[in-house]
């Protein structure tokens, strides 16, 4: 005597992620850099079934994935040859999404050299988007901080595919600089990250 018949469950889960960082040119002025990276973040995920007693086969799935881009022009008109105490200067630089999906950006701290080693810890940075460069003055609001630390977070703003952002870069000397800085340079670096913003 044999017992019921018993069938068998399959399962079977599909998954998959992947992800890339393609770090582009570095861009540098006489006083600050801009440097472009961009990271992209694609997760495709199969399906997942089960199989009773019987062959079936699973519904194809297909995932299209767009492409991710980001160019990053050069900072204008930024100069600080004559920075004194309390004294900022302002430039600006573009941002174009050259992909085809919309990036949250992140900008944050990159390298930061200086002549003096303690130069960096007197400056303040400060980052704007604005409309168009003439409204990039050294009153301009936005995020600020010392170059070390530097990083708005990301989704600090969404960049449209195919959109050109005009960036703002202010930098603000401290007004109580000890004299033994004067004569001085320093170089600031400033990454921008773009991450793929989910459908």
């Amino acid at each position: 005597m044999t017992g019921p018949s018993r069938g068998r469950a399959r399962h079977r889960s599909v998954e998959r992620a992947s992800s890339s960082r393609r770090p582009l040119r570095s861009l540098w002025a006489a006083t600050a850099v801009v440097a472009g990276a961009v990271t992209v973040a694609l997760v495709a995920t199969g399906g997942t079934y089960a199989l009773w007693n019987s062959s079936v086969k699973p519904t194809a799935v297909t995932v299209g994935s767009g492409t991710a881009g980001l160019s990053v022009g050069a900072v204008k008109a930024l100069d600080t040859s004559a920075l004194g105490p309390g004294g900022a200067t302002a430039g600006t630089f573009t941002a174009t999404n050259t992909g085809s999906v919309d990036l949250a950006m992140r900008v944050s701290a990159g390298t930061t050299t200086a002549s003096a080693s303690a130069l960096p810890g007197e400056l303040t940075v400060r980052l704007a988007a604005v409309a168009r460069a003439a409204d990039c003055v050294v009153g301009v609001g936005g995020y600020s901080a010392r170059p070390a630390a530097f990083d708005t977070g990301s989704g600090y703003f969404t960049l449209p595919a195919g959109v050109t952002v005009t960036g703002c870069v202010v930098v603000t000397l401290d007004s109580d600089v000890p004299a033994t800085l004067q004569n001085q340079t320093s170089s600031i670096g400033l990454v921008l990250t773009g991450t793929q913003v989910a459908p």
